[in-house]
């Protein structure tokens, strides 16, 4: 049973979000999400042509107070 929590929350810190979720996330501005992601601070994920970033990224940013 334990295995299973595991897997759900590593899908759930996965979990891919807009640019503009990013940005409300971090009370930043969509452009400073694209300076992030040029810097390497923020890894782009293409869904088709589309931007998203990981939510775990997200959350590292927040934990480590960038």
């Amino acid at each position: 049973m334990k295995t299973l929590n595991t897997i759900k929350t590593a899908s759930v810190q996965d979990k891919l979000i807009t640019k503009k979720m990013a940005a409300q996330r971090l009370s930043v501005s969509t452009r400073t999400i694209d300076r992030m992601a040029a810097e390497g601070l923020l890894e782009k994920v293409f869904v088709g042509s589309a931007p998203r970033f990981r939510n775990s990224d997200i959350d590292r940013i927040v934990e480590s107070g960038l």
